[in-house]
């Protein structure tokens, strides 16, 4: 046979692909808008086993997205160059499926494609076992992730732009509030200050207020949160001794008893770009299903610098697949040692520039200068949401931080500003 030909192999119908189906799929494509839709959501080009058919796909896709009519010359145009898409032109014009039809035939496409990708994920896996120097339990790790993700992956979705017009007469996301005001679920903070100044028991308090049904900054009670607090830097012994006051006060204020519905795990230094560690904490987890993750120090969560965007880019993207579940991200990191243009300490975290664009919020616990025992909380970048996040705090009270008086009346302020906006709105 011809390599010219459409199918040199002579392998028509094989256990790694059905061509009957693909077939099938890309004459209703050829045929429907519609059909072409429900396709996208089902598989993508590279699903395809046949090269010809892919660019056959390809052709139609490339059409449709500059807005030219899909039709037999416009689509040979494109793969003339290509004999083996061409030589099948003329059957997959020819071919009928109906738009119901077609997603049956697009999930034998799929199928087959997941069963190619697994054989040869296999076949590497087998490969990497054999080499006398593996780490097995990271192997193992990295093998769940890969299978996993074959398992979940799902097309890639169509991008929609959209005219202004349409995307501002959509109606508003809700906020999914977990602390209302405050943050909530998906958000990311980053705490930064002088060592020893109390950021470790201000996440915790946040934490377990959270848990507990109790507004941090407040006396207000809120829906209770469940916590997971993964301390890289203390001991269990350390920890224990700063909860008991912290959670003594917080319980017999809030809804629930919170020791129930936080988890506290202390570490030591791990490495949560490493598969093996990565994957213990997506598994604790999936059993406690946290709402909100206190995790940190920043520099305790790998064992290299993170000086670099190329450090930093690991820690950020294991980060990330915590937060991208859903949850509240509150992490500790240390202020660089360098001096402001006002001279004082620089609150933004050492290391990276890429840790200052990352999170949603970035403070800096500052001590102030005109009343002692009193914590401006400075901004080392916008935030990317207004939220009611306090001006300054100040140690002891009912909680170990609490809100300082000129803080309170700034939100009092803006709790009036915000009643006055809704009330013209409505």
């Amino acid at each position: 046979m011809s390599a010219n030909e459409p199918y040199p192999d002579e392998q028509l119908e094989t256990l790694d692909g059905n061509r009957q189906a693909e077939i099938a799929v890309l004459g209703a494509c050829f045929m429907s808008a519609l059909s072409r839709k429900k396709v996208r959501s089902i598989i993508t080009g590279n699903d395809f086993h046949w090269p010809a058919h892919e660019a056959l796909w390809a052709a139609m896709e490339r059409l449709e997205h500059h807005g030219k009519a899909i039709g037999a010359p416009s689509v040979m145009e494109l793969v003339k160059t290509n004999p083996q898409a061409a030589a099948i032109l003329p059957e997959m014009v020819t071919a009928y499926a109906t738009p119901d039809e077609v997603e049956s035939y697009a999930g034998i496409i799929r199928s087959l494609a997941i069963r190619r990708r697994t054989t040869n994920e296999l076949v590497g896996a087998l490969h990497q076992a054999r080499n006398p120097s593996l780490n097995a339990e990271g192997f193992l790790a990295s093998i769940v992730t890969k299978f996993t993700n074959l398992r979940d992956a799902g097309s890639n979705p169509q991008i929609d732009a959209l005219t202004l017009r349409e995307l501002l007469e959509r109606e508003d996301d809700p906020y999914d509030w977990l602390i209302p005001n405050v943050l909530e679920r998906g958000d990311r903070l980053i705490l930064t200050g002088e060592e020893g100044q109390g950021k470790s028991v201000l996440l915790r308090q946040i934490a377990v207020c959270a848990a507990a049904g109790l507004h941090p900054f407040q006396p207000d009670r809120i829906q209770p949160a469940n916590a997971l607090i993964i301390d890289a830097e203390n001991s269990e012994r350390q920890v224990r001794r700063h909860m008991r006051g912290l959670t003594a006060a917080v319980g017999a204020r809030g809804v629930r008893d919170p020791r129930d519905h936080v988890m506290v795990e202390c570490t030591g230094r791990i490495d949560i770009t490493s598969d093996m560690a990565l994957s213990r904490i997506h598994q604790t987890i999936d059993a406690q299903q946290p709402d909100i993750i206190v995790i940190g120090p920043m520099y305790r969560l790998t064992p290299r610098a993170i000086q670099t965007d190329d450090e930093a880019a690991p820690l950020l993207a294991a980060l990330d697949t915590i937060k991208d579940r859903g949850i509240c991200l509150l992490i500790e990191a240390h202020a660089g040692h360098g001096q402001g243009a006002t001279g004082s300490r620089n609150m933004r975290p050492r290391g990276s520039s890429a840790l200052l664009g990352w999170p949603e919020f970035g403070y800096g616990l500052r001590g102030n200068p005109d009343f002692p025992g009193e914590y401006l909380l400075d901004r080392w970048r916008g935030d990317r949401d207004e939220r009611d996040w306090p001006s300054s705090l100040k140690r002891g009270g009912a909680l170990p931080w609490t809100i300082t008086e000129q803080a309170a009346v700034e939100r009092a302020w803006q709790e009036g500003r915000r009643i006055a906006e809704t009330r013209r709105s409505a």
